[in-house]
């Protein structure tokens, strides 16, 4: 699952918040960016399509949104560390872990294995 700057801007604006309105969020992310409501809704609609976001309504007009754990989140993140593996290899990983993960000898093959088969199989697919 692809996402844009926009979304992972929305994202990171909903993560911060917690749970927000539409107003709340677009004011989050304009701190970082100049964009506009309508870019932030259509963004949030888009989103909750993916199964990124829920939505809680309060009142026929009144609407709160939240990032939404589950398989689509975790399906977003695998293909967004999948990317920065298949480009960086090795270094993506070593910069995701922290500074003395404890990675021992056979965690790093079991790693390195894991990153050449998922190479394998997009070569495959591709």
């Amino acid at each position: 699952m692809e996402l844009g700057d926009l979304e992972l801007a929305v994202l990171r604006a909903l993560r911060s918040l917690g749970e927000a309105s539409p107003g709340e969020i677009h004011r989050q992310v304009r701190r970082s960016r100049d964009v506009a409501y309508t870019s932030v809704t259509t963004t949030l609609y888009r989103l909750v399509d993916k199964g990124l976001v829920a939505v809680r309504r309060e009142s026929s007009k009144r609407i709160r949104y939240r990032v939404r754990e589950g398989a689509a989140y975790r399906k977003a993140l695998e293909g967004m560390v999948g990317r920065l593996v298949d480009t960086f290899g090795g270094a993506a990983v070593s910069n995701l872990l922290p500074e003395g993960a404890g990675l021992g000898s056979g965690d790093r093959a079991d790693l390195d294995r894991r990153i050449a088969e998922r190479r394998k199989r997009e070569r495959g697919h591709g």
